[in-house]
C-alpha cells in the first residue's frame, strides 16, 4: 500500500456540490493507495505533459492529475471534469515552473500552435488614457516572472475593471501581483508582499527571460522534485495546497470558506501567523482581509510551539468567540485544548465571559479587588445590573445635572471612560482626575453633579447585588495584578477596535509583558460599539509595532468600492490615536455593481424583495443558507422574515451561532459582524432608519458626531458582508448614509 500526497488547488474548492462526496472518496482512496482497486490511474495518449494522470471518481467525470515522484509520491489535481473534457484539457495543459521565481503552476497552451495569452478585449488601446500599470512589460518579467504575454497585455490596460477582469483570468499569484501595480505599488514592494524571489539562477534580461519563458511553456525537462519545491514558494501556496490526510480532504472539499482561507494564506498573512516580537503587535486591516484567519492561524501555531503554555483568543461578543472557536478547531482538530482559563493548551471565549470566569475562581481575595474598584468589598459578582439603571439613577440623583448631560448614555460612557478605568471610588479623586479624550467639557459643579448620579448608581446596585459588565471586567483585571496572577502566556484579541478600556485593562492583567504575549486585530472603520480607546494609556504599548492588511479577499471590487464610499469624507483612528485610512485598499476579485433599489413603499419594497430572493434561489449552486437580509434592528427582522412569508418564503432569523441549511437568514447589522454570505439584501434603507435617531447624544457636537460615525461604520460593516452581490433597498427617501456615485439604481415595476 502507497501512501500519497494530495496537492489541491484553489480553483478546485468550490466543487459542484452534487461531486463533493464522490471526490472526497475518490481522493482519500488516492492518498491511501494509489493502486486501490477502482481508481483507474491511467496515462494519458497525446497529453500535453508526460506527467498527466486521469482517475474514474464515477462513470461520466474523471479527476485529471499530475504524479510527481520525489521524496514521496505527490498528486496534483487540476480538476474534475466530465470524461472527454478531462482529455481535451489534459492535451493542452502542462506542469512547469516558473524561470524567474521557481512557483510552480499549471500553463496551457494549444499544442498545435505557439503558445500565447488571450488578452482581453480592452487590452488594445492605440489611444486614449494613460496605462494604469507605470512599469514596462520588461519590468514585470525580468523582476517578478510574469510571463511574457501576460506581461505585455497587463501594461496596456488603462482601467482598474480591466486590469481586475482580466486578473481573474490568472493564477492566484500573477493577478495580485497586476492587480497591486495597478494599484500604485512599486515592483519591489509588490515582491516582498507577495513573497515573490527571484531564483538564484534567474535569468538576467529581457531576452534571456524569454527565452526560458519559451522553454518553460514548451519542455518537460524539470524534474519532479524541482516541481515540489515549487509548491513550497509562498506565492505558490496562495493558488495551491499539500494536503496529507482524510480529515484535511474532508475539511477543503466539504466544508465551507474557512477551509480555502485555512489552506490558502495570502504570504503577508503568514508573514503575521509566524512572526514574533518583543511586546505586543496589533495588525490592522479592512474588512474581509483574513485579519481573522491570522488570529486562528497564529493561535494554533503558538499553541503548537509551546503546548504546555496557556494560549488565550477573545474577542467583543459571544457570537463571534463562538465562530472563532468553530474555525480554531476546523483549523486543528488535534490541536491541544484547555478546558478552563489558565490551563495549558487553546482557549477561546468572550471578553466578558472571560472577566465572569476570573471572578468565579478568584476565591476571597476578589473582595479586597471589588473595594479598590468600587469603594465596597464584595464577593458575590456573578449577577449583572439592569441596562435600566442609569436611567433610574438620573431619576434619583440628577437634579444638579445641566439639563443636556441628563442622559444615561452620557453618564455610562463617562464611567466606562474615565472613572472605572482610573479606580475612582471617592469624589474627590474624580474632580482631580483628567479626562483624555471625552468631548463635554465639566466644570467642578458639574462634576460633583455627576458623581453624585454615579454614586445612586453604585447605591442600587449594591442593593440588587449586582456589577455591570465594565464593573466586572475591571474588578477581575485588578484581581488578577493584586495576587500577580497571570492566566495567559499569550492573548490574542479578534475585534479589537470594540473593546472599552476596562476590557484593555483585563487583556493586559492576564498575560505579563513579554515576546509575543498581546496579538490585536482591529478596523477602526468597525467600531460600532463603544468609544475610542488610546491603548497606551491602559497599559498596552505597541508604538511601531504595527502593521496593516490591505487586500480584501471577501468581497468583490465592485462591492468593496461600494462599501469604503459610505465611510468617504470621515476621520478615524487607530488605537495608537493615529489617523486610519482604508487607502490602497484592494480586492482582485470582479461582479457585479451593487443595485439600489427605490421603492414607492413599504409592500412593494417587500414585493421586490421576495422577487430578488426568489431569483436567487433558483440560480443553480446556490444554497439558500448563503442568503441574507440584513436589517437595521430585530423589530425590522420580525417585519421583513413575516412579510416574506407572506410572500411564500421562508426566511430565519438568526440571533445565534451558525445558519442551519435550507433557507435564506435575516438578521440585524450588528449580529452580522463577523459572518459572511455570498449575496446580500440591505432591507429598508429608508431615511430614519439608518440613522437611528441620535437626540441622545446632543448634549455635546464631538460625541454626537462619533456616534454618527458609528452609524457609518455599522453600514459599512453590513455592505462588506456580501462575497458576491449586493442589493440596497429603501422605499420613501434613502438614507443620508448611502454613498452618492457608481452603482445601479433602478425604480421597480409593480407587480403583475
Amino acid at each position: 500500500m502507497a501512501e500519497s500526497m494530495i496537492i489541491f488547488p484553489r480553483q478546485s474548492s468550490r466543487l459542484d456540490g452534487s461531486l463533493n462526496q464522490k471526490v472526497m472518496a475518490f481522493l482519500n482512496k488516492l492518498a491511501t493507495d494509489d493502486a486501490a482497486a477502482g481508481l483507474h490511474i491511467e496515462r494519458i495518449h497525446n497529453a500535453a505533459d508526460p506527467r498527466a494522470r486521469t482517475g474514474r471518481v464515477d462513470l461520466s467525470y474523471r479527476a485529471l492529475l499530475f504524479k510527481l515522484t520525489g521524496e514521496k509520491t505527490a498528486y496534483v489535481l487540476h480538476g474534475v471534469y466530465p470524461h472527454d473534457e478531462a482529455y481535451e484539457v489534459a492535451a493542452k495543459t502542462r506542469l512547469s515552473v516558473n524561470p524567474v521565481n521557481g512557483i510552480t503552476d499549471f500553463v496551457t497552451a494549444d499544442p498545435a500552435q505557439p503558445p500565447r495569452y488571450e488578452a482581453p478585449a480592452q487590452a488594445s488601446v492605440a489611444d486614449g488614457p494613460r496605462p494604469l500599470i507605470d512599469f514596462s512589460a520588461e519590468d514585470l518579467i525580468v523582476s517578478l516572472g510574469i510571463p511574457p504575454e501576460v506581461a505585455r497585455t497587463a501594461v496596456r490596460l488603462t482601467t482598474p475593471e480591466t486590469v481586475r477582469d482580466y486578473a481573474c483570468t490568472l493564477p492566484e499569484w500573477q493577478g495580485l501581483a497586476l492587480v497591486m501595480l495597478a494599484g500604485g505599488e512599486s515592483i519591489t514592494s509588490v515582491g516582498e508582499e507577495l513573497k515573490i524571489f527571484k531564483a538564484d539562477e534567474a535569468p538576467a534580461n529581457l531576452d534571456q527571460a524569454e527565452a526560458a519563458f519559451k522553454q518553460y511553456e514548451q519542455s518537460d525537462l524539470v524534474s519532479d522534485q524541482v516541481l515540489l519545491d515549487g509548491f513550497d514558494k509562498p506565492a505558490a501556496q496562495m493558488g495551491f495546497a499539500k494536503l496529507a490526510g482524510a480529515e484535511e480532504l474532508r475539511r477543503v472539499i466539504m466544508e465551507g470558506d474557512f477551509s480555502a482561507w485555512r489552506v490558502f494564506l495570502h504570504p503577508q498573512q503568514r508573514n503575521w501567523v509566524n512572526r514574533d516580537w518583543r511586546g505586543s503587535f496589533r495588525l490592522g486591516g479592512g474588512a474581509g482581509t483574513g485579519k481573522t484567519v491570522v488570529v486562528v492561524h497564529r493561535g494554533r501555531r503558538l499553541a503548537r510551539q509551546h503546548p504546555g503554555a496557556p494560549v488565550l483568543l477573545t474577542t467583543f461578543n459571544t457570537n463571534i468567540a463562538a465562530e472563532l472557536d468553530r474555525s480554531l478547531r476546523s483549523l486543528d482538530p488535534e490541536l491541544g485544548r484547555a478546558s478552563r482559563l489558565g490551563e495549558p493548551g487553546a482557549y477561546v471565549k468572550g471578553i466578558d465571559a472571560l472577566a465572569s470566569e476570573v471572578l468565579r475562581q478568584a476565591g476571597p481575595g476578589i473582595i479586597d479587588a471589588c473595594a479598590e474598584v468600587l469603594g465596597v468589598g464584595r464577593s458575590d459578582l456573578q449577577r449583572r445590573t439592569a441596562r435600566s439603571a442609569w436611567r433610574d439613577a438620573v431619576e434619583t440623583a440628577g437634579q444638579g445635572l445641566p439639563e443636556r448631560l441628563r442622559r444615561d448614555v452620557f453618564l455610562q460612557s463617562e464611567y466606562e471612560m474615565v472613572i472605572l478605568p482610573a479606580r475612582i471610588t471617592r469624589e474627590e479623586e474624580y474632580l482631580r482626575q483628567p479626562r483624555p479624550g471625552r468631548g463635554v467639557r465639566l466644570n467642578r459643579a458639574a462634576r460633583r453633579a455627576v458623581w453624585a448620579v454615579v454614586s445612586a448608581y453604585r447605591a442600587a446596585a449594591l442593593q440588587d447585588d449586582t456589577i455591570d459588565f465594565a464593573e466586572a471586567a475591571m474588578i477581575a483585571a485588578t484581581h488578577l495584578e493584586r495576587s500577580g496572577t497571570r492566566q495567559a502566556q499569550h492573548v490574542l484579541v479578534d475585534e479589537g477596535q470594540d473593546f472599552k478600556p476596562c476590557h484593555w485593562h483585563l487583556v493586559r492583567a492576564l498575560v505579563a509583558p513579554q515576546d509575543n504575549d498581546i496579538f490585536i486585530v482591529e478596523d477602526s472603520h468597525q467600531r460600532i460599539y463603544g468609544n475610542k480607546v488610546v491603548l497606551s494609556h491602559h497599559g498596552i504599548q505597541i508604538r511601531g509595532r504595527a502593521a496593516k492588511l490591505r487586500l480584501s479577499y471577501r468581497t468583490t471590487a465592485e462591492n468593496l468600492e461600494f462599501a469604503v464610499r459610505i465611510l468617504e469624507g470621515h476621520t478615524f483612528t487607530d488605537s495608537d490615536g493615529e489617523d486610519d485610512s482604508l487607502d490602497g485598499y484592494l480586492s482582485a476579485r470582479t461582479g457585479p455593481r451593487p443595485q439600489v433599489e427605490s421603492c414607492p413603499s413599504p409592500a412593494e419594497e417587500l414585493d421586490f424583495a421576495a422577487r430578488t430572493l426568489r431569483s436567487w434561489l433558483r440560480e443553480d449552486g446556490v444554497a439558500p443558507e448563503t442568503l441574507a437580509i440584513l436589517v437595521r434592528d430585530t423589530a425590522g427582522r420580525a417585519r421583513v422574515v413575516e412579510g416574506l412569508a407572506q410572500h411564500g418564503i421562508e426566511v430565519r432569523p438568526l440571533d445565534r451561532g451558525i445558519p442551519h441549511p435550507g433557507a435564506p437568514v435575516a438578521l440585524t447589522m450588528h449580529r452580522a459582524k463577523g459572518t459572511e454570505f455570498a449575496k446580500i439584501l440591505l432591507f429598508g434603507l429608508s431615511t430614519g432608519s439608518i440613522p437611528i435617531r441620535l437626540d441622545a447624544y446632543k448634549y455635546d457636537t464631538a460625541e454626537y458626531e462619533d456616534a454618527m460615525l458609528r452609524e457609518r461604520s455599522l453600514l459599512y460593516v453590513a455592505a462588506s458582508r456580501a462575497r458576491d452581490e449586493l442589493v440596497i433597498t429603501y422605499h420613501g427617501s434613502p438614507s443620508e448614509l448611502l454613498p452618492q456615485g457608481p452603482a445601479e439604481v433602478h425604480t421597480p415595476q409593480p407587480l403583475p
